[in-house]
């Protein structure tokens, strides 16, 4: 009859099993594998880091220059081009008021529930400076942003709406790195002049602050009259 050892036919506490010897052979072969994963579990996280940065942060409005209601702030960004180079913007702007538009643009045919409130802006820039490119929307209290769409509704809007209809003045440039004049027969854009675009909102919506960008995540904020 076999021995018993602790109790159980045939086993002796001292036995080594294939099973024990397979986990020893595996964690030895891996040992260098395992030092070296927390280094690429960091390495993983840094760069999923920048990307959030570049995905996430810098494609939102987050730098902000801003204004007092009636105040006229001056604003500089570095705009990317067409052929990657740069060119400055340098513009003064104001806000004059939002109001709710007693004369809809051509065309425009607002759904139920919405309203339209015009932007009123006084801007001011050298006539060769490049401001085709700008974004133009209102925000609530909360920060939701309702943004400027020149064909929202069937309207007829002018297309960049913070240059005068007719005298943007140059654009940016999008081949040889060079700033294209203005189109043949356009008047040179005023050193200061004042656009009216037209936003639509829904009917409850109470406008707290105006915003102006050309390249996110720098922007102009301009705070309305409570």
């Amino acid at each position: 009859m076999a021995g018993l050892v602790n109790g159980t036919p045939g086993t002796s506490s001292s036995t080594t099993t294939p099973t024990d010897t397979a986990d020893t052979g595996w964690w030895r072969r891996n040992r260098w594998g395992l030092v070296a994963l927390p280094v690429a579990l960091a390495l993983a996280l840094g760069a999923s880091g920048d990307r959030v940065r570049t995905l996430w942060w810098d494609h939102d409005l987050r730098r902000p220059v801003g204004a007092a209601p009636g105040k006229t702030v001056a604003y500089h960004d570095d705009v990317l081009d067409g052929v990657d180079g740069t060119y400055p913007v340098d513009v003064q702007v104001r806000l004059d008021g939002v109001e709710d538009a007693t004369e809809l643009p051509r065309h425009m045919q607002l759904p139920s529930g919405a309203r339209a409130v015009r932007v009123d802006l006084t801007l001011s820039a050298d006539p060769g400076t490049v401001l085709v490119g700008c974004r133009l929307a209102v925000r609530d209290a909360e920060g939701t942003r309702y943004d400027h769409v020149p064909s929202a509704w069937g309207a007829a809007q002018p297309t960049v709406p913070c240059t005068p209809e007719g005298a943007t003045g140059p654009w940016p440039s999008v081949g040889d790195g060079s700033l294209p004049s203005p189109d043949a027969g356009q008047p040179p854009r005023p050193a200061t002049w004042s656009v009216s675009p037209v936003v639509v909102v829904p009917r409850d919506v109470e406008i707290a602050d105006v915003v102006l960008w050309w390249q996110l995540p720098r922007y102009v904020r301009l705070d309305v009259a409570s």
